[in-house]
């Protein structure tokens, strides 16, 4: 398997030319003193070369998949709750998105049900500083 570890003992065995012409086809950034590719594994190394092309050093980040993973895991240790997320969504820019992605993915009858108990409690409101409240404003 071509995972980072086989990448950087390549890297070290050969000079940066040697380097990008045995694996041209996985670079995806060919820089002056840097190599940029994703591994098998899906994760992103950056290979750094001295100025005479040979092996300097390198980076690793994950890739989005474990990202994704850490978060949540990360979500599940703090038990986060309804609140919670739709603060997280606000805060990240998505909560208009999330809306419509779950509607539009919900069957009809689900939308229609929310909708009118939605309805139903804003019209037990006696004016409009408690439906501001119900909306979190």
């Amino acid at each position: 398997m071509m995972d980072v570890n086989y990448f950087i003992e390549e890297a070290s065995c050969f000079n940066q030319e040697e380097f990008e012409i045995n694996f041209a086809d996985v670079i995806e950034v060919f820089d002056t003193n840097e190599t940029h590719l994703t591994t098998e594994d899906r994760k992103k190394l950056i290979i750094n070369w001295n100025n005479d092309g040979t092996f300097k050093s390198y980076f690793v980040s994950q890739d989005i998949d474990a990202k994704i993973a850490q978060i949540i895991d990360i979500l599940e240790d703090i038990e986060v709750d309804g609140e919670t997320m739709q603060y997280i969504l606000n805060k990240v820019g998505m909560q208009e998105q999330m809306l419509k992605q779950l509607i539009m993915s919900q069957p009809i009858e689900e939308v229609r049900y929310l909708i009118e108990e939605r309805e139903e409690i804003e019209e037990e409101f006696e004016y409009e500083g408690d439906i501001e409240d119900l909306q979190g404003n």
